[in-house]
């Protein structure tokens, strides 16, 4: 390895400028283009893990059978981000997940879907009453209690208003023989909240996830939902 270093050095210096350039870039490309390469994905792991890391999910909801616009989700996301205890590292994410006409969207979703769903990064669903329903019987939905109870603490104001929108609701779940009856939504029709994003509002219901578990971050959300900003 010496004694290379020391004859391509000996070559160079012998050459001009030109012909040092057109050595080094005939005989040198490949290792030129792979140090490049390394660097660049050195640099990019350094970016993401260090210097720039992506926001974490303070609040993660899904929004399903409403018709809305990305913009407006968007919009609602950032509103709700005054939530969040770092703005720096945290943000509050609003997906839809409504299906389409495409088949292979539809697919995206849903894989998307049960994949936080199993990871427990789902928190609640915006949805319709038919949504609801339909989200109980497959099991995907637990009862309100624990997070009336973190509204309750938080904000008895907005926890007596919330309180009179919970909707009881009879289902069979799914592979079971008895049905159950429980507080499984809270109502947000006409929520000026949403109104002003102009998404209708009226059959709008807000359910828990089965496995959710930042009922404090929920029910700050219920805050700014009904209390603003």
């Amino acid at each position: 390895m010496k004694n290379f270093f020391r004859t391509e050095w000996a070559k160079l210096r012998e050459m001009n400028f030109t012909d040092k350039r057109q050595y080094i870039w005939e005989y040198y490309k490949l290792h030129i283009f792979a140090f490049a390469l390394v660097a660049f994905f050195v640099g990019s792991l350094v970016n993401s893990l260090f210097i720039n890391p992506p926001k974490e999910e303070y609040l993660y909801i899904a929004w399903i059978g409403i018709p809305v616009h990305p913009q407006q989700l968007e919009m609602m996301g950032y509103e709700l981000n005054t939530i969040v205890e770092n703005p720096q590292r945290q943000h509050v994410m609003i997906a839809d997940y409504t299906m389409t006409d495409n088949p292979q969207i539809n697919m995206a979703l849903n894989t998307r879907f049960f994949a936080l769903l199993q990871i427990g990064s789902l928190d609640f669903f915006l949805t319709t009453r038919e949504g609801v329903e339909d989200l109980a019987t497959e099991g995907f939905l637990q009862p309100m209690g624990e997070t009336m109870s973190a509204l309750a603490y938080l904000n008895p104001s907005v926890y007596s208003q919330v309180a009179q929108r919970l909707v009881t609701i009879s289902f069979t779940p799914r592979d079971a023989e008895a049905s159950r009856t429980d507080a499984m939504a809270i109502s947000l029709a006409e929520i000026p909240f949403f109104e002003s994003f102009y998404v209708h509002s009226e059959n709008m219901y807000l359910s828990m996830v089965v496995n959710a578990s930042r009922f404090e971050a929920t029910a700050k959300a219920l805050e700014v939902f009904f209390d603003g900003a």
